[in-house]
């Protein structure tokens, strides 16, 4: 076998103390690391990726003999596995869908392995899986990350103790806002899932502030999530599509824009910042970016959105967007449009805009 190394610690417990016989079929749940599926087939020629995003599926289409399904969490059709690799995601019910769906892939005596670390919930994630397979043992702690093995029983059954909607299904919530009531589908896993959070909501009460929304106007929603600034672009009258490079959100986004009969204003793209959109221009960009890559906090994500933006809005369009105050986004966005102000504030957010001809980088 080869050596494989992986800057992923969890991976790296996945290679020395998971194990996989020759001809098992294999599933990889929330797979975003391609070395742990180039192991994985070394093993089995029977291995089926879930990839979380759009970027971990780009990675991944790469390995010959690897199969992906996009549907982010496996279905009856996917049974029976005998191995399960689960690399855990953040957030405590978004890692109880994917321990029930692998219960229920799993054949009875099937094998789930799952990692990550303790910063991310790994302690509850294995007290989750012994609570449905009836045991987890911790098989190896290395790094302050952990790796727990369960075998599958005969019947399972969702603990007593889990939320009464099941964290794998899509949910319907309405959010009540002065311009009106949006219904929205909406999982765990999805950033803010279960309430606007208030950088959402500071972004919609200034979305077109100074702006003039005319027919045929074009806004781009980049990390559109669930779908809400999008949608509320298109009830103003512009024509909107919406990025996301999460799955989940993906598919949140499709079924919140035909809940609200906007199926005709809105298009939705998986994808990483503008990249399903290249070639187009557009006269708004906006976004609730994210900060965070894991359980880091991290601008980098907002600094290639400012410069993604710029590339896809015509001259005199606009970019506005929200942020937390601790974050400097100031300098990018002077740095690539030339110059940018706050137009509105709390002690938490601020939005901010930015207009495309105001000087900055050609």
């Amino acid at each position: 076998m080869k050596a494989h190394r992986s800057s992923n610690p969890s991976t790296g417990l996945f290679f020395d103390a998971a194990s996989i016989a020759p001809g098992e079929r294999v599933l990889l749940l929330h797979a975003d690391d391609p070395a742990l599926a180039r192991w994985a087939l070394e093993h089995s020629d029977q291995v089926i990726a879930f990839p979380p995003s759009y970027r971990a599926q780009a990675q991944l289409e790469t390995i010959a003999g690897l199969k992906l399904d996009a549907g982010v969490y496996p279905g009856a059709d996917h049974g029976p596995a005998d191995v399960v690799l689960l690399a855990l995601p953040k957030g405590r019910e978004h890692t109880q869908a994917y321990l029930w769906t692998a219960a229920e892939a799993l054949r009875p005596g099937g094998r789930l392995y799952l990692a990550g670390p303790n910063a991310g919930g790994a302690k509850s994630a294995i007290k989750d899986a012994a609570a449905i397979f009836g045991t987890a043992p911790v098989l190896m702690y290395k790094s302050s990350h952990r790796l727990a093995l369960a075998s599958r029983p005969d019947t399972i059954r969702v603990p007593d103790e889990w939320a009464n909607a099941a964290p794998w299904a899509e949910q319907t919530r309405t959010i009540r806002r002065p311009e009106g009531e949006y219904t929205v589908v909406t999982m765990p896993g999805v950033f803010s899932w279960d309430h606007l959070d208030a950088g959402t909501a500071l972004l919609l009460d200034h979305l077109f502030d100074r702006i003039e929304v005319k027919p045929g106007m074009r806004v781009l929603d980049i990390g559109c999530g669930y779908g809400i600034l999008g949608m509320a672009a298109a009830r103003a009258g512009a024509q909107a599509a919406l990025i996301d490079d999460d799955l989940l959100a993906v598919r949140c986004a499709r079924a919140s824009i035909e809940a609200n009969g906007l199926a005709d204003r809105c298009t939705v793209y998986a994808g990483d910042m503008t990249s399903a959109v290249r070639g187009q221009k557009f006269d708004l960009v906006i976004s609730n970016p994210p900060f965070h890559k894991g359980i880091e906090t991290t601008t980098a994500p907002a600094q290639r959105l400012v410069r993604a933006a710029f590339d896809v809005l015509r001259a005199g369009g606009r970019l506005r967007l929200v942020a937390n105050r601790f974050l400097a986004y100031m300098d990018p966005l002077r740095e690539t449009f030339g110059d940018a102000e706050v137009i509105a504030e709390t002690g938490q957010f601020m939005v901010l805009d930015a207009v495309r001809g105001s000087g900055g980088r050609d």
